[in-house]
């Protein structure tokens, strides 16, 4: 896997979860069986698209394969959290300087459960803080960054997600990141425009459609990016409109929906604002339901989830969001 990353070791992943004073996640023994656990964030919205609260562990059932999976617990948006705010901005400083903004005024809006995380996903992975409480802090290492370099959004996302998946499976606090990216296809160190072409190959599709290569990348990244459970949000503060850029973005909406996700993307200076307000929404409004598969299970998990009724004989009605397939790991 690209880019491993040198800032965090696992040592350091088990004592932020221990940090949070909650219990790690083991395989437990249920009669002969070997259990582990999936931790799998989830949205509820209403018929006015709104978020939807005040719901419990009996409100899901969850199946694979028309098999119900045990629901072992929730955690609710009030539930402990840290959310991992990524960097990958190094063009139009207006734009550059209305997301800081926006980041700043969406942080103070946090509650007390919150801990939060810079990184800088640019030219290589690395932490401007960590994990803090401390809102004054983390809004003046957001108007220090330097935004110089190249694209890094591709080469970083990856492990981004193992570092986040990480501290989500060991821990029982809700995990989520918030990509902030003005990457243009074309700014990036490797060079996705002019792929190499296998002349001896009449398959290679390269050289006849222009993006090819890419689409090609995506899609085994977001493979990838399917054996992660902590949901990553993009917003895209400088989208252009080439027939590159579209495949790139396209790419992107993959990568962030196999992790649960969702892809924003800003028309004008002016929807940047209103692109992060509605991202920190969705981070702030995310459930996670803990359920139960046998640790011998592998291969790709295809996941159903519903509301059930409640026991004061009330079915909640929702729109769910989540992540479908879960590529589980021996």
């Amino acid at each position: 896997m690209p880019g491993k990353l040198k800032f965090l070791t696992w040592t350091e992943l088990i004592l932020l979860s221990l940090f949070f004073a909650l219990p790690a996640h083991g395989d437990k023994p249920d009669s002969k069986l070997q259990f582990r656990e999936l931790r799998i964030p989830i949205w509820v919205r209403n018929g006015t698209n709104e978020f939807q609260g005040g719901l419990v562990a009996r409100n899901f059932r969850v199946t694979s394969d028309n098999e119900p999976l045990v629901v072992s617990g929730l955690q609710s948006p009030e539930s402990p959290a840290m959310l991992f705010i990524a960097l990958d901005t190094v063009g139009d400083m207006a734009k550059i300087d209305q997301a800081r903004s926006a980041l700043k005024q969406e942080l103070t809006k946090l509650g007390p459960q919150y801990w939060v995380g810079l990184l800088s996903a640019q030219e290589k992975l690395e932490v401007l803080q960590e994990p803090t409480p401390d809102r004054e802090l983390l809004e003046q290492k957001l108007g220090s960054f330097s935004q110089l370099g190249k694209a890094g959004l591709l080469e970083s996302i990856e492990s981004v997600a193992e570092l986040s998946h990480g501290i989500l499976q060991r821990s029982q606090a809700r995990v989520t990141v918030i990509f902030v990216t003005d990457s243009d296809i074309g700014n990036y160190r490797q060079d996705y425009l002019n792929p190499p072409v296998n002349y001896s190959d009449s398959r290679d599709l390269s050289r006849r459609f222009a993006g090819r290569a890419l689409q090609e990348k995506i899609s085994r990244m977001t493979l990838a990016m399917s054996r992660y459970q902590a949901p990553i949000f993009i917003v895209h503060i400088d989208p252009l409109q080439d027939a590159l850029n579209h495949a790139y973005q396209n790419g992107l909406k993959q990568l962030a929906e196999a992790s649960g996700g969702q892809l924003f993307l800003s028309k004008t200076v002016v929807d940047i604002q209103t692109m992060i307000q509605e991202t920190f929404q969705w981070a702030d409004h995310c459930y996670v339901l803990d359920c139960r598969v046998p640790s011998d299970m592998k291969g790709t998990l295809k996941l159903h989830i519903s509301l059930v009724q409640s026991e004061a004989g009330v079915l909640p009605v929702g729109r769910l969001t989540y992540a479908r397939r879960i590529l589980l790991k021996r």
